[in-house]
């Protein structure tokens, strides 16, 4: 039998009556889908809240080997709703900038002291399954569910108040008005919690079982929290291809970090290393050609050509592992709500690397758009349209962080490679202003860290 057409699809449910709470899907159950859902929990959101992810169990991402660079604002967000995985985060302290120019021995930087602006740290290191392990335990402890193994795309119902979930491989296949669609309605949710005297026991996942469409649920709002990285994305409005690979990997130097992040941008691209545990994360961004041609060569000439890149304040590199690399690019949109979906983290915007503000962004958003919902308990008429302008007036709210952000990550991943006559002095002065006027540092140092508002 062939599945329905969206359109024969059901756009309110026929239980729906006057006053009853908003029904909210969240497509995605990483860092920034179960933040939000952990956020509107602690807000005492009166909202019918179901997750979704396509991952096939609780466990699936939980190896991911990525490292995280969080801010303190980050780690305020995630330590009120119980989410910061303290023991597996290594602090930040002390960040030192600064660019190589070929051929300049006393080369212009800025160092960011965590001490300047009065916080404990300027940001943190962890591990992605880390961050992931400590979400997924605070939305057991919060009794939250999340259906597993469940490709879902949002599609916006045809009366403009409501948004349907079908399968993404049906709709993939179609456009919005002629996909067919199997809707799922899985068992699937995490475990219980462990008790708090043992470790947390492995989440567990049941059984996905069809259901007739007939029976769908429709929702008040969808919010897309699963974006994917660059290059598996359809191109948005805002789209740039930095023509870069970065390199990710364990550097292991000579000299313990104690707290030190390094951010130096070369005519190649900028390259971060970030303390993490005693070593530290690195991120090498070069040329695809180029960081091809470093996968290639032997543990020696990697450590030499990394080393030659670095100042001084690291010490001596003595180990170095590249685990892999993936491409660079900026892929965003302006406005991060389309009618009653909203699109959270790489759903809304993917960014440059440099600076390491993707996720900060992201999970910003995430606790402001928490923050507007909270006080929408009902759907009637009136609040109807209500959430419509409560959707608008949090779409303009974020536009300056968001804003801000886009234009400094690009301005960053670009300007530091251009080569025209006069650019690397520019940029020295630049740095240079920036070490020798404190409130402007201290400025911007609380902005990376919380956002612009």
């Amino acid at each position: 039998m062939n599945p329905p057409a969206i359109s024969d699809l059901p756009l309110h449910d026929p239980q729906r009556r006057h006053g009853t709470p908003l029904r909210v899907a969240i497509i995605g159950a990483g860092p920034v889908g179960l933040s939000v859902a952990l956020q509107l929990h602690h807000l005492g959101a009166a909202l019918q809240v179901e997750v979704f992810d396509a991952q096939p169990d609780a466990n699936a991402a939980l190896a991911d080997p990525r490292v995280l660079a969080l801010s303190e604002g980050s780690r305020q967000l995630l330590a009120a709703v119980g989410a910061w995985p303290e023991a597996a985060a290594t602090a930040i302290r002390h960040i030192h900038v600064s660019q190589l120019v070929p051929g300049l021995a006393a080369l212009p930087r800025v160092l960011l002291q965590a001490e300047d602006t009065g916080l404990p740290a300027l940001g943190y290191t962890v591990r992605y399954g880390e961050l992931l392990a400590a979400l997924q335990t605070a939305a057991l402890q919060a009794g939250l569910q999340v259906q597993y193994g469940q490709a879902v795309q949002a599609v916006p119902g045809a009366d403009g108040e409501s948004v349907n979930l079908v399968h993404q491989g049906a709709a993939a296949m179609a456009s919005p008005d002629q996909a067919g669609a199997t809707i799922h309605a899985p068992t699937a949710a995490l475990s219980a919690p462990s008790p708090v005297d043992t470790a947390p026991a492995p989440p567990t996942i049941g059984a996905s079982q069809a259901v007739p469409a007939s029976a769908a649920p429709c929702y008040d709002l969808a919010i897309l929290a699963e974006g994917g990285a660059f290059h598996t994305q359809p191109a948005r409005a805002l789209r740039r291809d930095y023509g870069q690979q970065a390199l990710v990997g364990r550097v292991r130097c000579d000299r313990p970090h104690a707290g030190l992040a390094v951010e130096r941008f070369t005519p190649g691209g900028p390259v971060a290393l970030l303390p993490l545990g005693a070593d530290y994360a690195l991120v090498w961004c070069a040329p695809p050609a180029e960081a091809d041609a470093i996968r290639q060569w032997d543990t020696a000439a990697q450590i030499a050509a990394l080393q030659a890149l670095l100042p001084a304040a690291c010490g001596r590199v003595t180990e170095l592992h590249i685990a892999g690399g993936y491409p660079l690019g900026l892929n965003a949109q302006w406005r991060a709500r389309q009618g009653r979906i909203v699109q959270l983290g790489n759903a809304a915007q993917t960014l440059h690397p440099v600076a390491g503000q993707g996720l900060n962004l992201g999970l910003r958003d995430a606790a402001a758009l928490a923050r507007a919902l909270a006080p929408a308990t009902a759907v009637t008429t009136s609040t109807s349209a209500g959430l419509d302008a409560l959707l608008r007036r949090y779409d303009r709210g974020r536009l300056p962080d968001r804003a801000m952000l886009l234009g400094l990550t690009d301005l960053l991943a670009r300007s530091f490679t251009w080569q025209a006559p006069g650019a690397a002095p520019l940029r020295a002065a630049s740095l240079a202003a920036l070490s020798l006027l404190p409130p402007l540092r201290q400025h911007l140092q609380r902005r990376m860290v919380f956002g612009w508002r």
